[in-house]
């Protein structure tokens, strides 16, 4: 469970709630902000590598924000998918939440980045989709997207990178699914398909491809607005978060890949 005191917001008339964490050590200037999203079932859990992030927070004077999801009639479980202006409680959440925090800190508002796992990854491209404006970079672990999602018409391309286990049974790596309780989410896209969702999207005209012994690193570049897409293909990796990829701590890619980006 988490160790962190919970924050409280009220957001189009429902009581949210979000964990903080402000590093003890002293910065200078603005501090960077990774907002992370827990899984389906995660409420009140720590996020995956969550000690890790924590003393990344205190050596690079980060502020971590793990704003918790809400069981909300029509959700497909604790995160609403398909955002539409009917459906848009989850994102009115996070800009709220976001404004609240800089409010009493003093964020980097250039310097904002958002991760998530499992229905929290879902969730980030929710956001990708409809938050370009306040995210500077995404990166996600074994999430995918509605084959047609609601709506995705982001203001501007931003990076996006995806880890995914190519042996994870829940979210297919290589297939489409249909999901699994909410029949109004529709088909899910396998992730090929997803990464070349965004490398459409952003308009990325080359590619690279390097190899290790337990992993494929996929780079697409040349992007709309210096944007980038990324995808960790891990070998030998279900749905359970990944201590490393390829000898490095996962939380350290996440952030080694947020830091060269700001808005």
């Amino acid at each position: 469970m988490q160790t962190l005191p919970q924050q409280n917001i009220s957001v189009d008339e429902l009581q949210r709630g979000y964990y903080l964490y402000v590093p003890q050590a002293q910065h200078s200037a603005p501090r960077a902000m990774i907002v992370a999203f827990h899984g389906g079932g995660g409420i009140g859990a720590k996020f995956p590598q969550q000690e890790h992030f924590e003393e990344l927070a205190e050596s690079e004077g980060i502020i971590l924000a793990f704003p918790q999801g809400y069981a909300y009639p029509g959700n497909e479980g604790d995160w609403q998918l398909n955002t539409r202006p009917d459906a848009a409680h989850d994102i009115n959440f996070i800009k709220a939440m976001i404004d609240e925090i800089a409010s009493r800190h003093d964020i980097a508002r250039n310097r904002i980045y958002a991760t998530g796992y499992s229905l929290g990854s879902m969730f980030t491209y929710e956001v990708a989709c409809n938050m370009s404006d306040r995210f500077a970079a995404f990166a996600s672990f074994a999430g995918t997207m509605p084959v047609v999602p609601a709506q995705c018409t982001p203001q501007q391309s931003r990076p996006i990178m995806h880890i995914h286990g190519r042996d994870d049974t829940i979210i297919s790596y290589s297939n489409t699914w249909n999901w699994k309780a909410w029949d109004e989410v529709g088909r899910m896209m396998d992730i090929p398909s997803l990464v070349q969702y965004w490398r459409d999207k952003h308009q990325c005209r080359s590619e690279g491809t390097s190899e290790s012994s337990g992993s494929t690193h996929f780079v697409y570049g040349d992007c709309k607005q210096n944007s980038r897409v990324e995808h960790h293909r891990v070998d030998g990796t279900g749905h359970t978060w990944p201590d490393q990829i390829n000898g490095r701590s996962t939380h350290q890619v996440i952030w080694s890949f947020f830091r060269e980006f700001t808005l």
